[in-house]
């Protein structure tokens, strides 16, 4: 399990400390979009689920973006989506 170090507040300035901490607004503006977004560090795999932190140039709002999984993936990711086809019944 990862840790997420993105801390959600209104009472700090947002910043960048990546790899350590990275702070931000807790809700989205309406400038954040894909063209405004910014991957910070590098793409990280768990359990074969990869994802890389993205931020908003103009308003600092963070996020974990994860990327779609692909077909020869890991068994943990196959476990995943079988659960989901079951839940999805």
């Amino acid at each position: 399990m990862v840790k997420n170090i993105i801390r959600y507040t209104n009472e700090e300035p947002p910043r960048n400390e990546y790899p350590k901490k990275i702070v931000s607004p807790p809700q989205p503006s309406g400038c954040c979009n894909d063209e405004n977004r910014e991957v910070v560090g590098a793409t990280r795999e768990i359990d074969g689920f990869k994802f890389a932190y993205k931020i908003c140039r103009e308003c600092g709002y963070a996020l974990k973006f994860y990327f779609p999984a692909t077909a020869g993936t890991s068994e943990a990711v196959q476990n995943y989506r079988q659960w989901k086809r079951y839940m999805a019944q």
